[in-house]
């Protein structure tokens, strides 16, 4: 999978890190948002602690392939980001999401517009502690992913953050979510 970390490695579980095995939900999808503008939906994977974004104008007959759809790669992930070690590109050092959910897209004309927001649970994390995370993935073009060889998808940044002082005050274990509201505040 390191080599097409655009798909998704089916065999990779949490036991890998030693943590619920034997779960039957070994993807366990939590949110699902659409971006028309870019005719993507972004999909929040709790158990692999990771965001996929893939092609919603992609057919059935397509989805079975890696070619076709507006962005030509069939049923493939457009783009990942937060837990590297699913696809064989990173260490624990690299994990970025912890269980998150609600993964959507800030709307265009809202401050930090195009940009993902996500509620960072936090769990299997020491200490555990939640935090909310706004993301710019890496696009040369609008809708166009970059990844460099052999690396993990970026951003290496995030483009905003909210965390308590003492960040073990703020922490959800599950489900939870936070939205961008046009004034520019966060509602949690």
């Amino acid at each position: 999978v390191a080599d097409y970390p655009e798909l998704m490695d089916i065999n990779w579980t949490l036991a890998a890190l030693g943590a619920d095995s034997g779960r039957a939900d070994f993807v366990h999808l939590n949110s699902v948002d659409y971006n028309a503008g870019l005719d993507q939906i972004v999909l929040s994977s709790q158990v692999h602690s990771e965001i996929w974004i893939i092609d919603h104008s992609t057919s059935t007959l397509e989805a079975a392939s890696h070619t076709g759809g507006t962005y030509g790669k069939g049923g493939d992930f457009l783009y990942r980001y937060g837990n590297p070690q699913v696809y064989q590109r990173g260490t624990a050092l690299d994990q970025t999401l912890w269980r998150q959910h609600d993964a959507n897209w800030i709307p265009n004309n809202y401050p930090g517009g195009g940009g993902i927001m996500i509620f960072n649970n936090g769990l299997d994390r020491n200490p555990g502690y939640s935090e909310i995370d706004i993301i710019d993935p890496p696009q040369s073009s609008p809708g166009i992913y970059t990844l460099d060889a052999g690396l993990a998808y970026g951003p290496t940044t995030k483009t905003w953050n909210y965390q308590a002082d003492n960040q073990t005050d703020f922490y959800s274990f599950f489900i939870s979510g936070a939205r961008r509201l046009s004034n520019g505040n966060t509602m949690i």
